[in-house]
């Protein structure tokens, strides 16, 4: 909890920063990548409290690992937040500590992953108790359908959009040949 503490206070104290540095004029104004980043804070800092709330309820339950695994969870998406407003503030620190966050990030994913395994398969196992098989086969099946359908469409559209460049490409040809033709 002392760092969830720590983290909250550096959230705070980086988002007064940046009202500081951006007094006359809102960040969304000033550069496409300013938009980007806070964008991408408000949807960090959103999963930030919901991962640290689940956590918090979590802690009453007699399953510690999960707790640990929500914690860590929590813990790296906290300093991605404050990460993010460092990339507004000060970009050159911004990326380095994103770099060393990347590190920390799939050094921790190596940890967990069977304990994220372990965890995918109770919750399928608990989803065909639930459902029952036949149910759960039918719901992946649709689901699996249905994004097949989606990729067939979009690479429909991409062959003909293609084609299309293709096409207009061969009669811009064809014009520039046709204009260097003396008749």
């Amino acid at each position: 909890m002392a760092l969830h503490k720590c983290i909250f206070f550096l959230i705070t104290i980086l988002g007064l920063c940046l009202q500081l540095k951006f007094t006359t004029a809102s960040p969304f104004v000033l550069d496409y990548r300013h938009i980007v980043l806070m964008r991408l804070f408000i949807i960090d800092i959103s999963a930030y409290c919901g991962s640290f709330g689940v956590m918090i309820i979590q802690t009453n339950h007699s399953n510690t690992d999960f707790v640990e695994f929500m914690n860590n969870i929590s813990l790296l998406l906290g300093t991605l937040a404050s990460i993010l407003e460092l990339l507004i503030l000060f970009p050159p620190f911004g990326w380095v500590t994103l770099f060393f966050w990347s590190i920390c990030f799939v050094t921790l994913a190596i940890k967990s992953y069977q304990y994220s395994k372990t965890l995918c398969e109770s919750a399928v196992a608990a989803l065909v108790v639930t459902l029952g098989e036949f149910q759960v086969v039918k719901l992946m099946k649709g689901r699996l359908m249905g994004s097949s359908a989606v990729l067939g469409r979009a690479y429909d559209k991409l062959k003909d959009l293609i084609k299309r460049r293709r096409s207009s490409a061969n009669q811009d040809e064809t014009k520039d040949q046709n204009k260097e033709l003396p008749v």
